[in-house]
């Protein structure tokens, strides 16, 4: 994947401002040396670990047989704590929910707006952070030449990737069961085919121009500076995470702001 590191605000904006709204989708993330990968991914390395420590040896895991597990464990206990509830056939909008109350997914999170991922790259960390930039029309294209251009076929066969023999591959989709938080942050998921590959490493098996896909690493110094133009651009954890939590979390950059928002809404220090 191609990488640029940026120095100034003006070079990030430079970038992003070429990019066709909704042609490409952005990433944020706190540090730049992470990888593009899922929750589940990380989960299964994770095991990994904790069994070659434990035992002197990586466990044979059935990762398929584990998802289904999880899946399944999640449709029949949701009723307890939601009261809205997608189609039981509705996969895709199944996995949306668990990953957007913190359950391990085959789904990365991105967003159609390049400053809700500088957001995600800065509200949290000290290191230097990164944006991938990815123009997924490009890789839709390349998919249609491989799985044809029947979308539902394709939306099927990725649904069912543990019963074929596809390629791994990256799709893209906005949930037809949505919430707040997606709303706010204009996000959409990326998911995979399978669970035997990163979303890094299937990206880079992808025919596509070395233009479609960017990595924008911003130096650490930049991190103020870029939460303070964030505020300004009211692009806040109180507007990105709806409800209280969101409010809450806000209160994380009161110490690096200083109280200039007490004084914004009258609160005197005592």
């Amino acid at each position: 994947m191609k990488t640029k590191t940026i120095k100034t605000w003006s070079q990030l904006d430079n970038i992003v401002s070429r990019k066709n709204y909704r042609k490409w989708i952005y990433r944020g993330q706190s540090n730049s040396t992470w990888e593009l990968e899922s929750s589940l991914h990380r989960a299964f390395k994770e095991a990994q670990t904790i069994h070659l420590s434990a035992k002197g040896k990586e466990k044979d895991l059935n990762r398929i047989a584990h998802e289904i597990v999880m899946i399944d464990r999640f449709k029949c206990n949701a009723h307890l704590y939601l009261n809205h509830l997608p189609q039981q056939d509705d996969q895709l909008s199944w996995l949306s929910i668990m990953q957007h109350h913190g359950a391990p997914t085959r789904l990365l999170d991105f967003t159609f707006s390049p400053f809700v991922a500088l957001f995600f790259a800065l509200e949290n960390g000290e290191n230097d952070a990164a944006i991938y930039c990815i123009n997924h029309e490009a890789i839709r294209n390349d998919d249609d030449q491989y799985f044809g251009t029947n979308r539902l076929e394709v939306y099927k066969r990725i649904l069912d990737a543990h019963t074929t023999r596809d390629d791994p591959c990256l799709f893209a989709f906005e949930p037809t069961f949505s919430n707040q938080r997606l709303l706010a942050q204009q996000g959409l998921f990326v998911a995979t085919n399978t669970l035997y590959h990163s979303h890094g490493n299937i990206l880079d098996d992808y025919k596509i121009h070395e233009n479609d896909a960017l990595k924008i690493i911003i130096s650490k110094e930049l991190r103020f500076e870029g939460l303070r133009k964030l505020n300004h651009m009211n692009i806040n954890s109180a507007n990105i995470y709806p409800g209280l939590d969101g409010f809450c979390k806000s209160m994380r950059q009161q110490p690096i702001f200083g109280l200039e928002w007490q004084k914004r809404v009258g609160v005197q220090p005592q």
